[in-house]
């Protein structure tokens, strides 16, 4: 996988995130204006699969 691939599957997993859950700070924008480090790939695979479970629902 490239570091193009890479990248835009980051930034669609952070729009789901977003939509998952619109108040938390997901997008590199936000995350900057809060002070936290942006969500790397792995990071944001796994909270995707965490908030996508339906027993965390």
């Amino acid at each position: 996988m490239s570091k193009q691939q890479r990248e835009e599957e980051r930034q669609a997993l952070l729009a789901q995130l977003q939509q998952l859950d619109r108040h938390g700070v997901w997008t590199d924008e936000k995350s900057k204006n809060e002070g936290y480090p942006r969500l790397t790939l792995r990071e944001a695979r796994a909270k995707w699969a965490e908030m996508s479970d339906p027993k965390n629902q």
